[in-house]
């Protein structure tokens, strides 16, 4: 499931399944499933939420749409989209003041289009002004011009953040409805080995995550 996201603050989606992933994660009968499904699943929605906070990513496919500036100085060519990596581009307009608006096409070495045309590089979030023959052009001047919409994520989930994510709901699960409450918890925040800088979270997990917190801004 995929969500619009405007220009506001990203409503992250979740992407772990209570009945097919969650519950045999924790070696849950089905039955025991069925009786806490609305707790497994604020677990998971939760988990799913921390870890792309915490990456700074969207990790499940999800639509965005933001405006940019263009302009014509030094690396006036680019654009940083703000999340990725990107796995499809929705449109890209850019607005010629009272030209009106102009729907780029992408543009590859066997397709070269029309002169309105862009390259991406879907990894780093970079979205390229281009000429035909694959030079690079500024984006046209303008502020707030050059409308973009895309989607960004993975596709499939790579498994060491699914497994993550995981760790994250099942520690919570463990800590919050299993253990007994009137005896200390045998994990508890400040328990040795976990994460002083993220005290509810195990160091295996921000281990795991490491690698793809993105770092910039949004």
């Amino acid at each position: 499931m995929t969500v619009t996201q405007t220009e506001i603050t990203p409503a992250w989606q979740s992407y772990l399944d209570v009945a097919n992933d969650f519950g045999p994660y924790l070696q849950m009968d089905p039955t025991a499933v069925s009786t806490n499904e609305v707790a497994l699943q604020a677990t998971v929605d939760f988990a799913c939420t921390w870890v792309q906070n915490y990456l700074g990513r969207p990790v499940a496919p999800t639509d965005f749409f933001r405006r940019f500036s263009g302009w014509s100085g030094n690396n006036g060519s680019y654009i940083m989209l703000p999340y990725y990596p990107v796995l499809s581009v929705a449109s890209v307009v850019e607005y010629w003041g009272s030209s009106g608006p102009h729907t780029l096409a992408e543009q590859t070495p066997a397709n070269q289009g029309t002169q309105d045309v862009y390259q991406l590089d879907p990894m780093r979030g970079v979205v390229i002004r281009t000429f035909m023959g694959l030079i690079q052009r500024p984006w046209f001047p303008g502020s707030r011009n050059i409308e973009i919409s895309w989607t960004a994520g993975y596709n499939p989930i790579p498994a060491d953040i699914k497994l993550a994510t995981f760790e994250v709901a099942a520690w919570w699960w463990r800590n919050t409805q299993e253990a007994p409450r009137w005896f200390p918890k045998t994990n508890e925040y400040d328990a040795p080995g976990n994460n002083p800088l993220w005290p509810a979270i195990p160091n295996r997990v921000t281990a795991l995550l490491q690698p793809y917190v993105q770092v910039g801004i949004a």
